[in-house]
């Protein structure tokens, strides 16, 4: 009975430092994009894309005269191979968006007007839908200075 009790323990905590370590390999790889240390970090934003979830959507508030970085990982490289970072709104919506990561894993975004952003997380177009676990970073860069008689 005592072997049994051990080992469900020894699952138990195994799944859960491999989970705690799959999430720290993600979350290390978008951070080390702050490589100089000049940018904040503000957020991130994991999932875990598969055939049936194709996609994720998180909804962020942005600030007007501020310039961010957006940084995207899969499966802890700093490479995204088969899914792409999505920047869009109610005005730039998903056939149409302000950014999106190409050959770069991020891409930098100065914020025009205050508002609710949406980023998406999807598997780039003809991408195999191959499970990936993936974090995109949000950083702040710098705000930018008013212009006068603003």
């Amino acid at each position: 009975m005592k072997n049994i009790i051990t080992l469900i323990l020894i699952l138990f905590f195994s799944n859960s430092l491999f989970a705690q370590t799959q999430t720290d390999t993600l979350l290390d790889c978008a951070k080390a994009a702050n490589k100089k240390g000049k940018m904040v970090y503000l957020k991130s934003f994991q999932t875990n894309l598969n055939t049936e979830k194709n996609s994720k959507k998180w909804s962020l508030m942005l600030n007007s005269g501020t310039k961010y970085r957006f940084y995207l990982c899969e499966n802890g490289q700093g490479k995204a191979e088969n899914i792409e970072l999505v920047l869009l709104d109610k005005t730039h919506p998903e056939s149409s968006p302000y950014m999106v990561t190409k050959k770069k894993t991020y891409f930098y975004f100065e914020c025009n007007k205050t508002g609710t952003y949406h980023l998406l997380i999807r598997y780039k177009k003809d991408s195999p839908k191959n499970p990936v676990n993936a974090a995109a970073v949000l950083f702040y860069v710098k705000k930018n200075k008013q212009k006068s008689g603003q």
